[in-house]
Parts: structure tokens; sequence; C-alpha cells
């Protein structure tokens, strides 16, 4: 190995800094976020579901009855 790898070996270091309150509250907000939007995106997959029921059985009300 040469002297230059060693060097850039010994001198990687990673940082962990602490979080601080505003880090912890945008990682939060940002979750907040994903989460609105993925009950959102199943919400309205639930209602359409749920009005194609509806309309199945009203047409099968007046068609049968």
């Amino acid at each position: 190995m040469s002297d230059s790898t060693v060097k850039q070996t010994q001198h990687h270091h990673h940082h962990h800094h602490k979080m601080d309150g505003a880090s912890k509250f945008k990682r939060e907000s940002l979750r907040a976020i994903e989460m609105r939007k993925l009950y959102e995106k199943w919400g309205k997959r639930i209602l359409i579901a749920i009005a194609i029921i509806m309309a199945i059985l009203v047409v099968a009300a007046y068609t049968i009855g």
C-alpha cells in the first residue's frame, strides 16, 4: 500500500452530529407529509371503490326490482 493511501484511510472520519430541534422538526414534518399523501391516495381509491359498488347496486336494484 502506498504512503498516500495510508494517509487517506487514516483521515477518513464520519461526523455524526446530534439532531438539533430544526432537523428533528424537518424530518418529522417530511414524514407527516408522506403519510398524508399515502392516506389521501388510499382514501381516494376506497371512495372510488365504494362509489362503483353503490352504482352497481343501484343499477341492479332498478333492473331486478
